[in-house]
């Protein structure tokens, strides 16, 4: 099973009409490494003060606030979990994989960003909303997601979408848009063959 990145499938089709962003590495980039990094080691109960600076230890304590008990071990939160659905598009069937951190709260899932930049809902958060509903078989009214975002010198946002059966038709379009339009990405492979297309290097753009 070939495995193609989302990188790869843009740089086949320069006129891709989604704003998926600056692929360079970034000074961001960097810190939300190190951020999710922390969030997890702390989440685990291991050692996190070689790590820690003060902007990154004012972020977590505003992180803990927005999303009470995610450093709880005792709470049903999962971080970086792989969450996997297929996309019918003609004869081939693409595999679409996403780490997605995830918790259950009165017993219904809730999907959870965090990340330095924006709160707003972006490309990405849809494309795992997407994979939620069909990874859970759940229909995308029950789907929640909650995004904090962090800027240095600011207070940290944070903003909770609920989703319909609108936005979920919505993205699977563009979604099936942007394989239609990389269709030399399959051209050299069988009809018949699977894919799996990874969204983990998407820098965090604002639509």
């Amino acid at each position: 099973m070939a495995v193609i990145t989302l990188k790869e499938l843009v740089s086949l089709n320069q006129q891709c009409s989604f704003p998926l962003g600056n692929f360079q590495a970034s000074e961001r980039s960097i810190q939300q490494q190190q951020f999710q990094q922390l969030v997890r080691q702390k989440r685990m109960g291991l050692n996190i003060e070689p790590l820690l600076n003060s902007q990154l230890a004012v972020w977590l304590e505003q992180l803990e606030s927005f999303i009470p008990g995610i450093f709880d071990p005792r709470k049903k939160i999962y971080l970086d979990t792989r969450w996997q659905a297929q996309l019918q598009l003609e004869e081939v069937s693409h595999w679409l994989s996403v780490p997605i951190n995830a918790g259950v709260v009165k017993n219904k899932v809730r999907l959870y960003e965090w990340r330095i930049g924006s709160a707003e809902l972006i490309w990405s958060d849809r494309v795992k909303l997407w994979i939620a509903c069909n990874y859970l078989q759940y229909p995308p009214e029950k789907l929640v997601i909650v995004i904090c975002g962090f800027l240095p010198q600011l207070n940290g946002r944070v903003t909770k979408t609920h989703w319909d059966e609108r936005d979920y038709k919505a993205i699977e379009k563009e979604i099936k848009s942007l394989f239609a339009e990389n269709t030399s990405a399959t051209s050299n492979s069988s009809k018949y063959s699977d894919y799996i297309f990874n969204i983990d290097e998407i820098e965090e753009v604002k639509l």
